[in-house]
């Protein structure tokens, strides 16, 4: 067998993603004597009675798929087997070249999709040997492959010897994804104390999370300072900024920015300004809205409005470093 491929470096992630890549487009005949027995994940191997049936029908089969550099079969046995068996010397079959590990990882997906479905055995085992050839796919992933269950796939890989310490898994999108999440919120949380400016991106890549989970992060530590912090709950000090002249001068921008054609034109520009316009009224009513809210709805209103600022903090950062 080839040596097992390295995927933790990140440009190999979609190492095994999609196998079909390695398929030739055109179909060859080739003699039936030259080819080799597939590397089979059928633990008993052929089934005599499936190729009787196959050699009984009239149909031409599909074409068969066959390891190019070895010439070993990995997908059409029973066809292989039934035509042989019919007396013809040659087969239609298409090239597959990639390595021979995922050579077996395309006869497992093969053979769950079409043809004699693999028994129970068959895909555990198929499972384990995948495990060990490809320590870094997912759970998800692997059971995609085999058909199994996750929870199966997990159990089995639960059982196996430990390989090689890794920090994440490649799903069956081609992405590495973090096993030990709340290990990377933790490295999220300390990153995000040592520098409280950062942007999403920064964190994201600092904790090796998406930035999506770095906005939860963000805003779980929002809300957590709100909470412990008394002097968070009071209203903060007038700037310059929100003076008497802060509400024209919103409004001027407001309505030079829905005028610029890049920006009414646009989906994108016209959310912006709605979202802006919406900012602008509830800060023109905020007494009124403010008086309106429930008593016992107020902390919760309050920390809700924090998290609001936060993000639109965030935003007007990242639209600076543009």
């Amino acid at each position: 067998m080839s040596t097992v491929p390295d995927l933790a470096n990140e440009d190999r992630a979609d190492h095994f993603l999609p196998l079909q890549r390695y398929i030739s487009e055109h179909c060859v005949w080739l003699p039936i004597e030259s080819l080799l027995p597939a590397d089979s994940p059928r633990l008993n191997g052929e089934s005599t009675e499936h190729v009787r049936l196959i050699a009984e029908l009239d149909d031409e089969p599909q074409p068969i798929v066959v390891h190019q550099q070895s010439m070993r079969v990995i997908d059409g046995m029973h066809r292989l087997r039934a035509r042989a068996e019919r007396g013809d010397t040659t087969i239609r079959a298409r090239y597959f070249t990639g390595s021979e590990n995922e050579a077996f990882l395309f006869a497992v997906q093969s053979n769950t999709k079409h043809g004699l479905p693999l028994t129970r055995e068959d895909r555990r085992a198929a499972a384990e040997r995948i495990i060990k050839a490809f320590p870094t796919m997912s759970d998800r992933a692997l059971s995609k492959f085999t058909g199994l269950a996750q929870q199966t796939v997990a159990r089995i890989r639960q059982q196996l010897p430990p390989t090689r310490p890794g920090t994440s898994r490649i799903g069956v999108d081609g992405r590495a994804r973090p096993v030990n999440p709340k290990e990377n919120r933790r490295i999220a949380e300390e990153y995000l104390q040592e520098n409280p400016h950062a942007s999403l991106r920064e964190i994201a890549r600092a904790a090796n999370i998406s930035p999506s989970t770095a906005q939860d992060v963000r805003r779980r530590a929002t809300l957590k300072r709100a909470s412990a912090d008394p002097q968070a709950r009071q209203p903060p000090a007038l700037s310059a900024v929100d003076g008497p002249d802060s509400g024209p001068e919103q409004l001027r921008h407001l309505e030079l920015l829905a005028r610029d054609p890049s920006v009414r034109h646009t989906d994108t520009g016209r959310m912006l300004v709605q979202w802006l316009r919406l900012t602008a009224a509830v800060s023109k009513n905020h007494s009124v809205i403010v008086n309106s809210v429930p008593e016992h709805c107020t902390a919760i209103a309050a920390r809700a409005m924090r998290v609001c600022m936060a993000n639109l903090e965030e935003f007007a950062t990242e639209l600076e470093q543009r």
